[in-house]
């Protein structure tokens, strides 16, 4: 079969010959993948950088995907192999079938997204309704994802920041209250999140960039006057992996600085999510309800969809 096969770590897949993988019990069911995104996740595990591991090279990407079975329905469910290939394996007690109509990039794509987003939203934020959330690089894909959650769960208003002035645009589209640019001096930004906390207190606060941003952020936090406790999760380092907090911050403000990944969450957490959530939100998907960019490629352009992750293989 071909597929997209990394053969060493810091390289790019390629489109390869590969052997089919064969069932090695009951619940292990060979289908026919029809789509698979290629995720932030997956490049760093491919480069070497990630603290999970493949069992052994070479190996066949794909985490997870949309597939079809034998009788033509589409499902979507977490790979046993790799399920960027004409054909892989499954669990058949986990997969999640799809509604009709619904289309399998976007149903590829939204459970990772979910995961860095609703789920950390709903496990770590402990959302409810009339919360105002602040999300902090809310252009990328999980974040867009984030303030569109955030609304579906209840939250009053979402504040963003971002440096693309278009996304940010079609943030504000997708619900955003307030929009805050990044592309700007320090002390300006520092105080349009003053401004923004002051017109509108937030409570939560999701965070994608971490790095520089996230020290101005606690800058901010510094000079302003809380009026509720502050939850601050960190989900992304786009920005930078490191940051400077003073103690003070810590023992003078209600603030709690929480992380949310697959360390930081419940080890049943991801599963109960899929189980509970999932079909509804694909439902809420298939209504038109949920907006994605995403980028398509076909399987033997992996190489290309690798260097312009996030995108989706369509198989």
């Amino acid at each position: 079969m071909k597929a997209a096969v990394l053969k060493n770590y810091g390289t790019l897949p390629e489109y390869q010959e590969f052997p089919e993988p064969k069932p090695k019990n009951y619940d292990e069911l060979l289908v026919t993948p029809i789509a698979s995104s290629v995720k932030r996740l997956d490049v760093i595990r491919a480069a070497g950088k990630h603290y999970t591991k493949f069992s052994e090279l070479p190996a066949v990407m794909g985490m997870d995907g949309v597939a079809k079975l034998d009788n033509n329905s589409r499902v979507y469910a977490m790979g046993i192999t790799g399920m960027m290939a004409e054909k892989a394996l499954i669990d058949q007690r986990t997969m999640t079938v799809l509604p009709d109509g619904l289309d399998a990039g976007l149903a590829a794509a939204l459970p990772n997204a979910l995961i860095g987003s609703d789920l950390a939203l709903l496990e770590r934020g402990k959302i409810k309704t009339g919360d105002v959330v602040f999300i902090n690089g809310a252009t990328g894909l999980t974040g867009s994802l984030a303030v569109q959650m955030a609304k579906l769960r209840g939250a009053k208003r979402v504040i963003v920041t971002g440096r693309d002035p278009i996304k940010l645009q079609h943030l504000k589209d997708l619900g955003a209250y307030l929009t805050i640019t990044t592309n700007q001096p320090d002390n300006s930004f520092v105080k349009e999140l003053i401004n923004a906390y002051n017109q509108s207190p937030f409570n939560l606060i999701l965070d994608y960039l971490w790095g520089h941003p996230a020290e101005l952020i606690i800058e901010a936090l510094r000079r302003i006057r809380f009026l509720n406790s502050l939850k601050y999760i960190s989900i992304g380092s786009l920005a930078g992996e490191g940051i400077s907090v003073p103690s003070q911050l810590l023992r003078s403000k209600d603030l709690e600085l929480i992380g949310s990944g697959i360390g930081s969450l419940d080890p049943n957490a991801v599963q109960v999510y899929m189980q509970k959530h999932l079909t509804e939100i694909f439902d809420y998907a298939n209504q038109g309800k949920l907006s994605m960019e995403l980028k398509s490629f076909p399987l033997d352009k992996i190489s290309s969809a690798w260097i312009s992750a996030p995108a989706v293989i369509a198989i």
